[in-house]
Order: C-alpha cells, then sequence, then structure tokens
C-alpha cells in the first residue's frame, strides 16, 4: 500500500509592494499559475497582501475554490509599519494582522483562514496571535532559517505538520493552530549558511529541485506523523503566462519530476490547499487530544 503525501503548490501574492508596483505582472502571474496548476489537476494556496486582493479582487474570487484557497500574507512595511512581522510584540501583530484581515475581506469578500507572514517572519507572539485571530491553519515557518535581518529564525523547528505552541515558536501542541511549514533542507544551507534551500521554483533551476525532491519524498514517507505534506512555493512576480518563461518551465519539470519520482518511492501524492493538510491533520490528531509527537521526533 502507497504511503499518502499531500503535496501543496503555494504563491506569495506580493507584486504590489513597493518594491515591484506592478499590479499588471501581478495578474499576469496569478493567471498562469493557476493554469499550470489546474491542467495538472494539483491545488494550491495563494497568499495574498492585503493591497494584491484590492488590486485584483475580480481575478481572485473567480478562482475555482475547490482547487485554489485565497489565504493571507502580510508585510507590515506595505501597511505603514516600519518593520518586519517577527519585530512586534502581541499587541502590535495582533493589530496589523486584524486590519490586514478586513482590508483583504472587503476586497475579495472573504475572510481568510489561513496565514504566512512576509519573509516567514516571527516571533514567539506570532502562533497565539494568529490563534486569536480566528486563523485555523497557517504557514508562518521556514525550518532552519536564520535570518535575524528579517526577524526570520527558524533553527531547529519542526519541519512536519503540527499543533503550534503558545509560547514558542519553535516547539508544537498547546493551541488548535495546524502550522504547515515550508518544505526546506536545512542540511542544505545557502547564502553564508543563512537559508536553507527550499522547493521555490524561482530558486533553482528543475534538476537542482529535482534532488532536493528526491529527498523529501524519502524523508516523509519514512516520518511518524500521521500526515506528510511537502509545501512548495513561489511568488506572483514572474511572467507564468509566457509559455517560454524559464519560471514556468521549471514548474512544469517540477510537477513532472513529482510524479516521476513519487512512484519510484511507491508514495501517492495527494492534492491539496494549506487548509485540506491542516483539516486532514485535526482528524488524525484531534486538537483536544494534544498532538503525540514533540519538535525533534
Amino acid at each position: 500500500m502507497k504511503t499518502d503525501i499531500h503535496i501543496c503548490w503555494t504563491m506569495d501574492c506580493e507584486a504590489t509592494q513597493r518594491a515591484i508596483n506592478d499590479a499588471a505582472l501581478g495578474m499576469r502571474a496569478v493567471r498562469g499559475f493557476v493554469s499550470v496548476i489546474s491542467e495538472a489537476k494539483l491545488h494550491a494556496t495563494l497568499f495574498v497582501l492585503p493591497g494584491d486582493a484590492v488590486a485584483y479582487p475580480s481575478l481572485l474570487r473567480d478562482l475555482d475554490p475547490g482547487r485554489f484557497e485565497l489565504a493571507l500574507h502580510v508585510h507590515p512595511q506595505e501597511e505603514g509599519y516600519d518593520d518586519f512581522c517577527g519585530a512586534y510584540p502581541a499587541e502590535m501583530q495582533r493589530r496589523i494582522y486584524d486590519q490586514a484581515i478586513k482590508k483583504f475581506a472587503d476586497a475579495v469578500g472573504v475572510r481568510p483562514t489561513a496565514f504566512r507572514t512576509g519573509s516567514c517572519s516571527a516571533n514567539d507572539a506570532t502562533f497565539p496571535v494568529t490563534a486569536e485571530l480566528g486563523f485555523e491553519c497557517c504557514s508562518h515557518s521556514m525550518p532552519g532559517r536564520n535570518m535575524t535581518w528579517l526577524r526570520s529564525n527558524w533553527v531547529s523547528a519542526p519541519q512536519h505538520v503540527h499543533y503550534a505552541h503558545p509560547a514558542n515558536r519553535l516547539l508544537e501542541g498547546g493551541l488548535d493552530l495546524v502550522e504547515v511549514p515550508i518544505t526546506t533542507d536545512p542540511d542544505s544551507m545557502l547564502w553564508s549558511g543563512s537559508h536553507p534551500q527550499d522547493l521555490r521554483v524561482e530558486l533553482f533551476d528543475a534538476k537542482n529541485h529535482r534532488y532536493m525532491i528526491d529527498k523529501v519524498l524519502a524523508r516523509e514517507k519514512a516520518r511518524p506523523q500521521p500526515i506528510k505534506a511537502i509545501v512548495a512555493l513561489t511568488h506572483n512576480t514572474f511572467e507564468y503566462e509566457n509559455p517560454s518563461d524559464f519560471r514556468r518551465q521549471t514548474l512544469l519539470q517540477m510537477i513532472a519530476d513529482l510524479a516521476e519520482l513519487a512512484d519510484k518511492h511507491h508514495v501517492n501524492l495527494v492534492p491539496a490547499t494549506l487548509s485540506e493538510i491542516a483539516a486532514a491533520y485535526r482528524a488524525a490528531a484531534p486538537a483536544q487530544n494534544g498532538p503525540p509527537w514533540r519538535a525533534g521526533c
């Protein structure tokens, strides 16, 4: 019997941020990404800045809700603040995220239930604030990342799906909030040891991604946790609508390699949004019973 591994493709939609300021590019990228994901019969979660939600709400509202999830993405600097999420205490984070939720919901007509902070920036207040605001799941963590200038420190964070901890972002259990980490390989560190290799489409070519896909499929299959997941990512700042675009070609090859290597490892890839992964985890490990695994296992 094949082992199930959930596969979630994610896109951080942030084309309206000041460094890019190109909503038209963002729309093209979303359309191209959605086309590829739909044709491959996969699922994806789009983490959307409030500014992007305001810039092209019709495009987002028209996405197939059975295949695409709209989730919140926040870079405080784009909302009038000075620093990354992980620089702020609980009260300020609550204010920043609450304002972003309202702006997002007013634009697309739905309140988000999943959330990813910009640059995976967080501190020990981030998970409890996320839970207090009613989010059911999040993807804040990038295990192995050590970028203090982004307020993004995830050395030794759990690499698997888990309930978040109320007091320590590197531990698990205690909150009714499912954290679904971005898939990384902390054994392969980049940028002077500050960033782990991840499945970010634009980070490498398809050949390099294939080596990591092979490794993480074997790793996930061996995990003792009931729900196994791979979370890949990209941004809506590339010409995914253009068939000759290098990133689109890389995405297509990554999808093909995942399918091929899944057969090699005798696993079944289950297309899923972030919330679908969280729902599967809740069903397998009810929060009231407490998750039976701890960080480091």
